[in-house]
């Protein structure tokens, strides 16, 4: 959920002129619940090429941040008879060896080695479409299909669908469900489903948008086997697909960075080198990293797995969200308007934070340990993760607090953290000039806060609200809502990030 706050501006001030240094007892944790983490469910046609290997040490070097709970072989356009679900326990088994230093870094919520075995099938071992010819036919849907509607049926919560190959493995459970279930039980399943898919990658991701539409799917559409137009490529890919040359930081990615900072230690060593792009399978799990910048719910809103938006805003024809746009100022000074961007412009901050968990995997932490964690942040007194909604007026000025913000490694140090506060401009745009549509909010630092505490004025009225006069609407008005995201970061080597959205809601 999100926390709406309405402010009033003189209260607003008077309560940023006394804000909280950071002190030795905060009151926020920074430790999520299980209770309160996204549900996740992968389908990887592993084995295929090494970038699979390298997401699922991704996915379990991060699984104290979601619950995982399923992970399943399936084929692929590249794999289109044999699945290998003992790599996946391969990986998970090394993961094992680790797990207890883990722990000690989270608080103990690291999922355990025999858990995530148990969460680990196979999808059908045929090719796209042929599944369900072979359902229709008194076949029985696979091991894999079979788990996913278990999980479903197990909670009313969302389930966070990755699909890294391809997407058989759920055409067969929705097929399952549409035969045995009432319209309004198939509904109610169908509507318990997210879905991001690394691209097509067999024949039945559109069958499945034809017959399911109301399913919400993420997914990047471009010409069979393009890969190079998708999204996702941002993740790493612009030398070997040719894009944005000199807006991400290509070091990043790179064997000899991947050696230096991933491939140590008993689980690192698991991690392969790169052979096509790295890591092509991950923004779909970056998407439900619980970071405070990313909102699973909303697509549209912008995070370390890209920025989606629906293909058919009426949603008459579906729920499928396919690549927006994001305008980033790239590594050499030049401005970068691409899909891309969307997922590049976070790259240090995540490529950052996987070297810092894989120095966890290496000792235990404690005094000594020279190990890094993530900020906490705290802005206006609220805790977690998901965004605040303020209602503002226009011309109003509003006080963001991040005060009581605090780095769990030196918890009374005010000066081992960096604060920037922007404006996520994109998410507002709702066309290609952002600049012609959406005004810029300066974020002013507070005297004496350190960068902690900033003062932001609305637009005018004139600039942030306009009368709609189409015939379905006319009289009424429309005012935009601005993103405002302050980036904290910790001074640790590697350095981890952590975010809160503050989302300013224009009201008349």
């Amino acid at each position: 959920m999100m926390y709406p706050l309405t402010y009033i501006f003189p209260i607003v001030v008077l309560a940023a002129l006394v804000f909280a240094a950071p002190g030795p007892q905060p009151k926020c944790s920074g430790v999520s619940s299980p209770e309160s983490r996204t549900r996740v469910f992968v389908m990887s046609d592993i084995s295929n090429e090494p970038d699979d290997t390298m997401s699922f040490v991704r996915l379990l070097l991060h699984s104290n941040m979601y619950n995982i709970e399923g992970m399943v072989a399936v084929t692929s356009y590249w794999l289109n008879s044999s699945t290998y679900p003992d790599q996946i326990r391969n990986v998970t088994t090394a993961y094992g060896k680790v797990v207890n230093n883990l722990q000690t870094h989270a608080n103990e919520q690291y999922p355990s080695e025999k858990y995530l075995l148990s969460c680990i099938r196979s999808g059908p071992t045929s090719y796209g479409l042929a599944a369900i010819d072979a359902l229709q036919q008194g076949s029985s849907i696979s091991p894999g299909a079979q788990l996913l509607l278990d999980v479903l049926d197990s909670s009313e919560k969302p389930l966070y669908v990755q699909v890294w190959g391809g997407a058989n493995t759920l055409a067969e459970g929705l097929w399952q469900a549409n035969k045995t279930r009432s319209p309004t039980d198939l509904a109610a399943l169908v509507s318990k489903l997210r879905v991001y898919t690394i691209s097509d990658q067999d024949d039945t991701g559109a069958w499945i948008r034809l017959h399911f539409p109301q399913l919400r799917f993420v997914n990047s559409i471009h010409g069979w086997n393009q890969y190079g137009l998708a999204a996702w490529c941002g993740i790493s890919g612009e030398k070997y697909y040719a894009f944005d040359h000199g807006g991400p930081d290509s070091s990043l990615v790179s064997n000899a960075w991947i050696a230096r900072n991933i491939q140590v230690g008993p689980f690192g060593s698991h991690y392969p080198d790169i052979a096509f792009i790295m890591e092509g399978d991950s923004p779909s799990q970056l998407f439900n990293y619980d970071n405070g910048l990313n909102v699973p719910e909303h697509p549209e809103y912008g995070g370390w797995g890209g920025r989606y938006l629906p293909v058919d805003v009426s949603t008459v024809n579906g729920q499928h969200y396919s690549d927006a746009t994001d305008q980033v100022v790239g590594q050499n000074g030049e401005l970068f308007i691409s899909n891309h961007a969307t997922i590049w412009r976070w790259r240090e901050a995540y490529q950052h934070e996987m070297a810092a968990r894989m120095q966890w995997t290496l000792r235990k932490n404690g005094p000594g340990s020279n190990t890094t964690h993530p900020p906490v942040v705290v802005v206006n007194g609220s805790c977690g993760s998901q965004p605040i909604e303020i209602n503002v007026k226009p011309s109003e000025k509003v006080v963001l607090d991040a005060s009581e913000t605090y780095d769990p490694d030196h918890p009374a140090s005010a000066s081992s953290l960096s604060f920037e506060w922007w404006h996520y401009r994109d998410v507002t745009a709702t066309q290609w000039n952002v600049d012609a549509e959406v005004p810029k909010l300066n974020a002013t630092a507070v005297p004496g806060s350190n960068g902690r505490v900033v003062s932001i004025e609305m637009p005018a009225e004139d600039l942030a609200c306009v009368q709609l006069t189409a015939p379905t609407s006319s009289g009424s008005r429309y005012c935009q809502q601005y993103h405002m995201i302050v980036q904290v970061r910790n001074s640790g080597s590697p350095s981890m990030t952590r975010y809160r959205r503050v989302i300013l809601k224009i009201v008349g």
